[in-house]
């Protein structure tokens, strides 16, 4: 406490600097006691939340949230605000004893990990909180993980219920029903997900012979129902509507395989094709198989025995003269740890990122950042206006819409000033512009990967 109020108060920002969105999100909170705010990444989900704890809410309150959100984002928020400071933030994580010892803290806010809540949940005497909140609540989008279970007996227990989140349908308006129940018990969308498919949905892909159902699609005219059916709890804006963002542009840079590499990749195909043979597609089956050639326009493929072997470096020479032409510090999102790997050894000055040099990027001082999106994609603020832009590159494309929206942000989100520019780098002819398509949401991933193999499946 006395260092949060000491000689840095006097720069701390002034509740009066809250946008008057976040002014009428606060006031609705008041009257909504269980709310859904599904801001996109940027809007200021954290200190709106933060600011309802501290004026409305009553007694202990459990945050939830991704690890590195829980760690550093949370707590460095509160020390930034005048209206804020006050709260006493406890963070339950480490190992159990360090977990068991925070618990026994007396605080106004306990933050916890994702890994940590059914472990959390199991201890009924540990369970004071009046109030819950659960930090990117898309995390909970499916009902049938240990953590969605673990919690959802404990429900009722809380006065109070939020919950957070720029990319609530990732998958579709079926990720709305677990969430949507968090804060209503399903009073909105049916008491369980059965009741919710026969009501708002239809099979989508069925096996012919043994009718079980891959997947499910909304049924015609009902995601207006859905919204009207939860729009008095749940609140959603437009960043571009509400900030004054600077330009963002997104360029993409199609890149051919020289004629020998086009072979081995054709060969990959013709090899995945007769592996599957008539297998029904699933998402899983679809994802681990758009994985494989996603590793190939990478520029590498594993092999049996796990070992990375370089199969073309096109990539790598394309990053090489974007890097060329520009000197603005660059985020790099990389998916493979070959990818990693080869990054690293074309540019040895390029930095990983980490908690200790965040801030030495918001600075300028690193020249190119490589991230992991799912490690750099949720809830950390990476605005640099050093150079004459600020830029993204797209190394590995992800087939998850979430984490491209998520990571995407980072960067493009309030407080950037300095322009931004995101570059894709696609290989021609290849699963690369497929992925593209599912990220722009024209088609889904198993219908990328069946164009991609250029066949259909009967």
């Amino acid at each position: 406490m006395t260092s949060q109020t000491g000689f840095g108060a006097t720069h701390m920002l002034k509740r009066s600097q809250l946008h008057q969105y976040q002014q009428e999100i606060i006031s609705r909170a008041q009257s909504v006691p269980n709310l859904g705010l599904f801001l996109p990444p940027g809007l200021g989900k954290t200190t709106t939340t933060l600011t309802i704890i501290a004026e409305q809410m009553q007694g202990k309150t459990l945050i939830i949230a991704p690890k590195r959100v829980a760690e550093t984002v949370w707590d460095a928020e509160v020390k930034k605000w005048d209206h804020l400071f006050q709260l006493r933030v406890v963070k339950v994580m480490g190992n159990v004893a360090q977990r068991q010892a925070a618990l026994d803290q007396d605080a106004d806010i306990y933050l916890i990990n994702l890994e940590n809540v059914a472990w959390l949940c199991g201890l009924s005497d540990k369970l004071v909180f009046t109030n819950l909140v659960i930090d990117e609540s898309s995390r909970f989008k499916d009902p049938s993980t240990k953590r969605f279970k673990a919690l959802k007996k404990h429900l009722k227990g809380f006065q109070r219920r939020l919950i957070l989140t720029g990319t609530p349908t990732p998958q579709g308006m079926q990720d709305l029903w677990s969430q949507v129940g968090i804060l209503d018990l399903g009073a909105r969308l049916e008491t369980s997900l059965t009741k919710f498919r026969d009501k708002y949905m239809e099979p989508d892909q069925v096996n012919r012979h043994t009718r079980v159902v891959y997947s499910w699609r909304l049924k015609s005219t009902m995601s207006l129902v859905i919204e009207q059916k939860i729009n008095d709890i749940c609140f959603s804006l437009k960043a571009q509507d509400y900030l004054q963002l600077p330009t963002l542009s997104n360029i993409y840079h199609p890149i051919a395989f020289d004629p020998q590499v086009r072979k081995k990749y054709e060969q990959l195909k013709k090899d995945m094709v007769a592996e599957i043979g008539k297998e029904k597609i699933t998402a899983p089956t679809a994802a681990a198989l758009a994985n494989k050639l996603l590793q190939f326009t990478s520029g590498a493929v594993y092999s049996e025995d796990g070992k990375a072997h370089e199969v073309h470096r096109a990539k790598l020479e394309c990053l090489e003269s974007i890097m060329e032409e520009s000197s603005s510090p660059t985020l790099v999102f990389y998916h493979f740890k070959h990818s990693l790997q080869r990054l690293r050894l074309t540019f040895p000055d390029a930095v990983v990122m980490d908690d200790d040099n965040i801030a030495a990027w918001g600075r300028g001082e690193i020249r190119m950042l490589l991230a992991h999106p799912q490690s750099g994609g949720i809830g950390l603020n990476l605005q640099c206006n050093v150079g004459e832009t600020a830029q993204t590159i797209w190394y590995d494309l992800p087939w998850s819409s979430e984490n491209y929206i998520q990571a995407n942000a980072r960067i493009y989100r309030q407080g950037q000033e300095k322009p931004v520019i995101i570059h894709h780098l696609t290989m021609v002819g290849s699963i690369d512009e497929q992925v593209v398509k599912v990220l722009d949401g024209k088609i889904n991933l198993q219908d990328a990967l069946l164009d991609a193999l250029n066949f259909v499946l009967l």
